[in-house]
């Protein structure tokens, strides 16, 4: 008798603990900006569980009630929420605030080169793993726009798959490298935007790569985003 009671027992508290945990969504802001923040890190103070935020800011993740979710990303806060009754009910909406500071009279994110150049880096490494090639494509020396891929060595292999897997990854490092410079941060301390017209800002007047590699000084940028603003509706 007292050995079921015991089973019975286990088995209750198995399922109660079972039947609190929870598929939690999120969606996570810029405080400065109102934009959706990509990239954030949300994981569980258990460490079973993670997720990356999307470009739409949004994240899921299973938890339990008492649990505590950390939103972790290069340039911001961190923060910490406890998970309560209320939370686990609703969907989740974190506002992070950007780590800034004043340069040349605008705000701007203190998420700067050498943290441009690691994230690089690591893009880089998870790149060769998954195509798993492992000798040196890559050219450290360039002008300042991540790691530069030696175009002579990726076109001696003949393999279309893995030159079209090299086309993709050059063109994701020039994205990287324009959201970098043109960031959400900086544009919204000078023009003022915020929210939908910051984007559609953002959206119409993105500068090239070229131009951008072109145009190194921030001062040029910031002559670029008030030509810009003066043609704006």
């Amino acid at each position: 008798m007292y050995k079921l009671l015991l089973i019975l027992t286990v088995c209750l508290l198995s399922f109660s603990s079972k039947a609190q945990e929870a598929y939690i969504y999120g969606y996570i802001k810029d405080s400065l900006t109102e934009l959706p923040i990509q990239d954030v890190h949300v994981s569980g103070n258990r460490g079973d569980t993670s997720d990356y935020t999307n470009s739409s800011g949004l994240f899921v993740v299973k938890a339990s009630m008492g649990d505590t979710l950390t939103f972790l990303r290069v340039g911001y806060f961190t923060q910490k929420v406890a998970l309560t009754q209320g939370v686990l009910i609703d969907t989740l909406r974190i506002i992070m605030v950007p780590k800034t500071h004043e340069l040349e009279s605008v705000t701007v994110s203190s998420y700067g080169y050498a943290d441009y150049q690691a994230d690089s880096a690591d893009r880089r490494k998870y790149f060769e793993e998954v195509i798993g090639y492992a000798k040196p494509l890559f050219d450290n020396a360039n002008s300042g726009a991540g790691l530069g891929i030696s175009l002579d060595r990726i076109f001696s292999h003949k393999e279309k798959n893995k030159k079209r897997a090299f086309k993709l990854f050059k063109d994701v490092e020039e994205d990287k490298y324009i959201d970098f410079r043109f960031n959400s941060i900086l544009v919204h301390s000078y023009t003022g935007f915020k929210g939908e017209k910051l984007q559609r800002f953002m959206r119409k007047y993105r500068p090239s790569y070229n131009w951008l590699r072109s145009h190194t000084r921030q001062v040029d940028l910031l002559y670029y985003i008030n030509a810009k603003l003066k043609k704006f509706k």
